[in-house]
């Protein structure tokens, strides 16, 4: 038997991100994967990023996890999206050469010494007692670990759906598997049936492009991984081009809805509500028009074109007539049909915030098993996953991701406190404290807790301590420099209003049309003098201004919500005692017993979370929780 610190099961996105970081951190790992020329495969979408799961991407960078080092390398696309919302909501948008990604990822995987690639079917988790000790494979060979880390996306008892036509599999040229998800029913995991699908593949040259919209690729957007000065393939990019649904679109598919599997009632798992099919946009929305639909080429060099917002379930050729319905398209040749595809899910209120699961420990899972959807939350909860695996394994504390630290944190406390009744997408409004998740200071955030427990590298830290000292240089530099009446015919010289009183660069940079750039100049007009010369690459000097440009413009509305933040740290900070008695709590509603009993809070602010506990039970537990601290102070002096 070979054994190994920690195993991961599958080799999607979260697979990769929770192998790369347990491997990386030093922990022994060994990744069991399908299929080695699927690792990394993005078998939906080609993109990486949008509002709010561009903050995920560029978070698990800040960690030192791969995705975004890797879509630098491999893009076809990018674009800046949410300009229009403020820093809080601005992020990156890329789409993937679905050839190389996969492949450099693989190579990725292949450089970490301490991680060994498996290709070979997982049978099941092997147990003693409550405690998960490694994996049998079905070739009867068996695995031992002190950490299993589930990332099984689709393939629980997967079945692809297009019309009438059904089959047994995982996505498209994947078989599903059975074992693991006996396994999760045998040690009391509660699953659900869930759905997604993807679109229509069509051929490039089968496009009349000079008919369609153009969204033109924005190559100056800058790379999303903190580690690069610029993306790397800028030769290779291509605009995205843009249709519309139209009349005859819609009645192809109103005509044709009933032999829909959704509509035609032969799939009973949940569909994700932020990204319907293009069925269930004509029946949801009767009223509209038309609907926007992008062509996104998937390749460098291949003719595969993704049709973003039309994924389906009708027959194949349903799908090639309201194609060819569509401006543009009128003799497009489909490559590959729509499908939907089914599969089992793991409840995610029976895991912990490492993604441990309740009820099996050493066990964690991570991703779509989980009930989200999307790339992104997957690498996101994958590098949790990983870090936890690998600290157990090592005998080291656990980390767990706050909510008011990442976007990671909003994500995995949704999950395991509130549960899921559809497939998960992150949004920016799942956040009360987004204002200080935002894409550009994900570094600030989160890299020095990736550089405690052994995941960023010497460069990457020394990157980002260059650019934490020049913030705080140019920081500094605003404080310093002052202007005052006299410099008032300057200001207006320069179309800005006249000060009244002394004004530091500070308070002058929150007016909204001011850059720093533009202090700069007026404070070398008045003679203030400069600040000292910046030595680091242009990213940096870029990046370090754009930090204090927005500490000024929203220097109260941070102010504010920091008062609430540390509100809020104050009850993390009251942990719930494991094991702790709920029914022993006098006073507490009949439903909030049940939630709590269920969810088993491991603090009180996550217990305030829980849909429908009220106000007036949360202060009735934390009367209960501290007695219970006092009370274990008290035994632990009298055992002294």
């Amino acid at each position: 038997m070979s054994r190994y610190d920690a195993v991961v099961i599958g080799s999607g996105h979260a697979g990769i991100e929770a192998a790369l970081a347990a491997a990386r951190m030093g922990a022994k790992t060994a990744c069991v994967t399908l299929r080695l020329d699927r690792i990394g495969h993005m078998p939906c979408n080609c993109s990486i990023g949008g509002p709010a799961k561009g903050h995920l991407a560029r978070e698990v960078d800040a960690l030192g996890g791969q995705m975004g080092v890797t879509i630098d390398h491999a893009l076809t696309h990018i674009r800046t999206v949410g300009t229009g919302k403020g820093p809080a909501v601005r992020t990156l948008r890329a789409h993937a050469c679905k050839v190389l990604y996969p492949r450099l990822m693989r190579q990725a995987m292949d450089s970490v010494p301490d991680l060994t690639l498996i290709e070979a079917a997982v049978q099941t988790v092997l147990t003693d007692g409550d405690r998960a000790v490694g994996v049998r494979l079905e070739d009867g060979r068996e695995i031992a670990a002190h950490s299993v880390v589930m990332t099984t996306g689709t393939f629980l008892n997967g079945v692809c759906h297009e019309g009438a036509r059904k089959k047994r599999a995982a996505r498209f040229g994947d078989d599903a598997v059975a074992g693991l998800s006996a396994f999760l029913w045998d040690i009391g995991i509660r699953t659900r049936r869930f759905k997604t699908g993807t679109t229509p593949r069509i051929g490039l040259s089968s496009i009349d492009t000079g008919r369609l919209g153009i969204q033109s690729c924005e190559k100056s957007a800058g790379p999303f991984s903190f580690v690069h000065d610029a993306v790397m393939p800028q030769s290779r990019m291509y605009d995205c081009f843009q249709t519309r649904t139209n009349d005859e679109t819609h009645r192809i598919i109103r005509e044709n809805i009933h032999l829909s599997a959704v509509y035609g009632k032969r799939i009973e798992g949940v569909g994700p509500r932020f990204c319907p099919s293009i069925e269930d946009k004509i029946v949801r929305f009767p009223d509209k028009e038309s609907h926007p639909v992008f062509l996104e080429i998937e390749e460098w060099d291949g003719e595969s074109v993704y049709v973003q917002g039309m994924s389906t379930s009708l027959p194949a050729d349903v799908q090639l007539a309201f194609l060819r319905s569509m401006r543009g398209l009128e003799d497009v040749e489909m490559i590959r049909q729509g499908y939907a595809v089914e599969y089992d899910m793991a409840d995610p209120s029976q895991l912990r915030p490492t993604l441990e699961s309740k009820l099996c420990e050493g066990l964690f899972l991570a991703g779509q098993v989980n009930g989200t959807s999307g790339y992104e939350e997957a690498a996101a909860q994958g590098i949790v996953a990983g870090i936890n695996a690998a600290r157990r394994a090592q005998g080291q504390p656990e980390v767990v991701f706050p909510r008011d630290n990442s976007y990671i944190g909003v994500l995995i406390d949704d999950l395991v406190t509130k549960g899921v009744d559809d497939p998960y997408r992150m949004l920016t409004g799942r956040s009360e404290y987004r204002l200080f998740l935002r894409h550009d200071n994900a570094d600030f955030r989160l890299t020095p807790i990736g550089r405690e427990i052994g995941l960023v590298s010497d460069a990457r830290w020394e990157r980002f301590e260059e650019k934490r000292r020049m913030v705080e240089m140019k920081r500094t530099w605003l404080d310093s420099v002052a202007f005052s009446v006299r410099d008032n015919d300057l200001l207006i010289s320069r179309g800005q209003p006249q000060v009244k009183t002394k004004t530091t660069g500070f308070d002058l940079l929150k007016r909204p049309d001011v850059r720093f750039a533009d202090v700069v100049e007026l404070a070398k007009e008045s003679g203030a003098g400069a600040p000292p010369e910046d030595v680091s690459g242009a990213r940096l000097v870029r990046e370090a201004d754009e930090q204090v440009e927005i500490q000024a413009k929203f220097d109260g509305f941070l102010k504010r919500q920091e008062a609430q933040l540390e509100q809020q740290r104050r009850m993390e900070s009251l942990a719930i005692p494991r094991g702790f008695d709920y029914s022993s709590v006098r006073g507490i509603s009949h439903e909030s017993l049940e939630k709590f009993q269920r969810v088993r809070p491991e603090t009180v602010a996550q217990a305030a979370r829980i849909p429908g506990v009220r106000p007036t039970d949360i202060a009735v537990l934390i009367g209960h929780v501290r007695r219970a601290h006092a009370g274990n102070r008290e035994r632990s002096i009298a055992a002294r």
